[in-house]
């Protein structure tokens, strides 16, 4: 992969279903290192920076959209859609060639918080000479993958052992000013959903600074 780039691979126990379900990549950006957590979804939405949306009903089939959640000054959050660069970003709907896996491949300058708003991040201890990182985001990431129905308001699984009530996964907490290929693969007993399509089973990031 070039430098400046990251690549999420996505994979459910059944066939991915852009059409009735969402499924989500959440990244906190602030570089506190704390994960989000699906319990926090359209609720405090503490941690989150932006969320990747992959399919549901305002995205439309397998695509995806960007949302930035921004703290409001009188209390709680709002998001915001952003307009994304479509040469910022490729998604491949079926990248194990079986229908249960997608890959979506990025320039971290995707996630650029709008100007207004973008909050002041954590310092970081070996700051970056190339511009690899969009101003006001901290090289510490932590990342968390949940799906949910076909309008993100209700979360279905993640890629925590425990699903959504995990609040410990912190596998995807990492330093994008480093090259990394992180993989999660649900042990055995992990808990299960109902719909197999929304059931994550393994998830992997990997970066270039």
């Amino acid at each position: 992969m070039p430098s400046g780039d990251m690549l999420i691979r996505y994979r459910v126990a059944g066939t991915l279903d852009f059409t009735n379900l969402r499924y989500l990549v959440v990244f906190n950006t602030n570089g506190n290192g704390q994960t989000p957590y699906a319990n926090s979804l359209n609720t405090a939405f503490l941690n989150f920076s932006f969320i990747l949306i992959f399919g549901g009903t305002q995205v439309g089939g397998a695509s995806f959209g960007l949302l930035q959640v921004i703290p409001i000054a009188s209390g709680g959050f709002q998001t915001v859609q952003l307009q994304v660069n479509p040469q910022l970003g490729t998604l491949n709907a079926n990248s194990n060639g079986t229908g249960n896996e997608f890959t979506f491949t990025f320039n971290r300058q995707l996630l650029t918080p709008l100007a207004s708003a973008s909050p002041t991040p954590a310092p970081t201890p070996n700051p970056t000479a190339a511009p690899t990182l969009a101003s006001g985001i901290s090289s510490l990431w932590a990342i968390n993958l949940f799906s949910a129905d076909s309008t993100g308001n209700n979360a279905i699984d993640g890629i925590a052992f425990n699903g959504i009530s995990d609040t410990t996964f912190n596998s995807f907490v990492v330093n994008t000013l480093q090259p990394f290929d992180v993989v999660v693969n649900k042990a055995p007993g992990y808990t299960l959903v109902t719909n197999q399509n929304a059931q994550i089973i393994a998830a992997e990031v990997i970066n270039q600074p």
